[in-house]
């Protein structure tokens, strides 16, 4: 039994929907600028990857968008996308159709005004806590879509969206379902996570005049990640019962693999990347040779974007300088828990059309960092297999195959 994408949905700091957001990512579009939505004038970091236009009246009610949080409102958004692009799924029964959703922080918007008014002693309205929690996204695509399957989240920091989309394929293999709604959500430009982020000295600082080149992977003098913000969402099925609705498949999802550093909370770790890379080769099948393409994790931190280029190469050996990379990060900055499922949807696309987009502002490389990232321009490259890394804090390593074979 093999599982397929069939349906894509992205809200993203560069496009909102596959056409828009493929179209500006092959172009080297950067969707980072000066943080609009609150006073940053007291931030060391003032730039982010902010989503602009983003209107929830257009698909949600008054009273829903009064009890969701901005992330579970992209997340919606993401969902109801993904699903026309893939079809009706009312040949499936409802109780057969699962979400699995990634945030790393969840409605912390909610959390950081609802602290704001209590220290003010200010009440805080009804659904504070349905608009807080992580499974907010989740629980609301699972009631406006009718989907009565299996509904949980996953939240491994940077690397949950990449956790959730694997959990999809094991709830699928193990005929726990027929669909799955998977991808992640997450909304964290916000006062409080900026300071955090500071505080662990992993936010750029130097670019606020010029915050287009402020998300800079694999390049010298990158000072660290750019926050930003998003969701994207996967359609998949099972290759069988996706054929018999004459469904369009995208690609396969082959394999996943995850693996914890158990090193460090925050520092990344070669031996943890490698583990989660050859766990989805493996899973899937794939021999290391086999690999066209990376979307690599690729934050723009300084020690990062190293690691992980010594996993790859240790990973992949002499095959590591036949590698097509690229850094979905340089344009949109770092969507935390949904990184990893706008990753997927960039290498499905490489996948389907043969373009790779390029890693910008990567004009001199570190010399650490010696592969081939697709440096400022987009290439053409048939690709059969792509892989999208996803790493984050607490060690949680991740990794998901993707074919055409």
């Amino acid at each position: 039994m093999r599982v397929v994408v069939t349906g894509m949905g992205v809200v993203s700091p560069i496009g909102t929907g596959i056409d828009q957001f493929w179209d500006a990512a092959t172009q080297g579009t950067s969707g980072i600028s000066s943080i609009q939505c609150f006073d940053a004038s007291n931030q060391h970091s003032r730039i982010a990857g902010q989503i602009h236009e983003f209107d929830p009246t257009s698909f949600m009610s008054a009273k829903q968008i009064e009890q969701t949080d901005r992330f579970t409102q992209l997340a919606l958004r993401a969902a109801g996308l993904a699903l026309e692009d893939a079809g009706s799924l009312e040949s499936y029964e409802p109780r057969r159709l699962a979400v699995s959703v990634g945030s790393g922080m969840g409605g912390f918007s909610t959390f950081e005004s609802s602290a704001l008014r209590r220290f003010q002693n200010k009440s805080v309205p009804p659904f504070t806590v349905p608009r807080i929690m992580a499974n907010s996204a989740a629980g609301w695509i699972a009631t406006k879509h009718g989907l009565k399957g299996v509904n949980w989240t996953c939240s491994t920091a940077c690397s949950s969206a990449g956790n959730a989309i694997g959990m999809a394929l094991d709830l699928l293999r193990a005929g726990k379902a027929d669909a799955v709604m998977a991808g992640g959500a997450e909304a964290c430009v916000l006062p409080l996570t900026m300071v955090g982020f500071e505080a662990l000295h992993t936010l750029s600082t130097g670019f606020n005049q010029d915050p287009v080149r402020a998300s800079r992977p694999f390049a010298i003098g990158r000072d660290g990640f750019v926050m930003g913000e998003g969701a994207a969402m996967l359609v998949l099925e099972k290759e069988e019962s996706a054929l018999k609705r004459g469904a369009r498949i995208y690609a396969y999802l082959e394999g996943y693999g995850c693996a914890c550093d158990a090193t460090h909370l925050v520092a990344p770790d070669i031996d943890g990347q490698v583990a989660a890379m050859q766990a989805a080769l493996q899973d899937a099948g794939v021999q290391p040779e086999q690999v066209d393409y990376i979307n690599a994790h690729a934050t723009s931190t300084p020690l990062g974007d190293v690691i992980e280029t010594k996993a790859i190469k240790k990973l992949f050996g002499d095959h590591a300088k036949e590698l097509a990379i690229s850094a979905t990060k340089s344009m949109i900055g770092h969507t935390i828990g949904a990184s990893a499922a706008i990753g997927s949807i960039a290498a499905i696309m490489s996948l389907h059309t043969g373009t790779l987009h390029p890693t910008i502002n990567l004009d001199d490389a570190d010399p650490e960092c010696d592969l081939n990232y697709t440096p400022n321009q987009a290439t053409q490259r048939k690709v059969q297999v792509a892989l999208c890394n996803a790493f984050g804090f607490g060690g949680n390593n991740a990794c998901i195959v993707f074919t055409t074979l």
